[in-house]
């Protein structure tokens, strides 16, 4: 009888840590099917996408930071460069100019005195030429005057500009400008800028193009205004370098900088025509 008592109690019991046990399993089971591994997975994942989201973000900007620093690098060599082309443009002005007339003037001046010192006839003529070269001189003068103070040209004399521009007497080839009526412009500094392009294109045609004329013309499109520069020379075919030259980069550097674009053609029938579009402002 007592055999039988201890044999169930030791049934009991170990029911019992049987119970204890699965319900123990049990509490582990439910933690390791629905707790936090699971959910601390699922935050790294998250934590690992948005760190390389937010590093590919960095790299972009930091690419962005490299070429904006690379591409102000260019144009501060662009605008030593400018420097230096102006710089060299109004010394061989100056020296083909000015210097070559006062020294012809002073060669006709001492000839004169020479035949008034031994007491010989002075002839009308050379002191005609004489007042001719000193006239030309002070031509050439205003003209490289003018030049240095077009660093105002605002809207309103735009094609004031432009006009003293093309009557220079400097260029070889004979220019003209065109304004249509419809066009016109309140944005001073792209004014400015456009001045500028129309100087530069008309410097790089008389000295390149061989032609016959030069038109600058002021316009309207359905979207913007414009400025050209056309002219009948020879255009690229025969000088492919021309395009790459110094000379495109500032008018294209001006066209940027006034919010537009600069385009370079060559017409069917010989030339080269500059473009530079400006939008409407809104």
């Amino acid at each position: 009888m007592a055999q039988k008592r201890k044999t169930s109690m030791t049934k009991r019991r170990s029911q019992s840590r049987g119970r204890s046990r699965s319900r123990r399993d049990s509490r582990n089971g439910k933690n390791k099917s629905i707790g936090y591994p699971t959910i601390g997975e699922d935050a790294r994942d998250s934590l690992e996408a948005r760190v390389l989201e937010q590093t590919k973000e960095l790299h972009a900007a930091n690419r962005k930071l490299e070429n904006e620093i690379k591409r102000r690098k260019g144009l501060e060599g662009e605008i030593l460069e400018i420097s230096d082309r102006e710089q060299q443009r109004l010394g061989d002005e100056l020296h083909d100019g000015i210097c070559q007339h006062l020294t012809a003037v002073a060669f006709m001046a001492r000839s004169v005195a020479l035949r008034l010192k031994n007491h010989r006839v002075v002839e009308i003529d050379d002191l005609e030429k004489i007042a001719e070269l000193v006239n030309a001189a002070a031509a050439d003068t205003r003209n490289v005057s003018r030049a240095l103070h077009r660093i105002d040209v605002d809207s309103a004399g735009l094609a004031g500009a432009l006009q003293d521009l093309v009557d220079r007497e400097i260029w070889k080839i004979p220019c003209r400008l065109q304004v249509q009526r419809s066009f016109h412009i309140d944005d001073d500094p792209a004014a400015s800028h456009l001045y500028r392009i129309a100087r530069e294109a008309v410097i790089n045609a008389n000295k390149h193009a061989q032609a016959r004329e030069i038109v600058v013309e002021l316009g309207r499109t359905h979207n913007g205004i414009f400025l050209s520069v056309t002219d009948d020379g020879v255009g690229f075919q025969n000088k492919p370098n021309r395009r790459q030259g110094l000379g495109f980069h500032i008018m294209n550097y001006r066209a940027r900088a006034a919010g537009g674009h600069l385009e370079v053609k060559s017409p069917r029938r010989g030339g080269t025509r500059i473009i530079c579009y400006l939008p409407e402002a809104r």
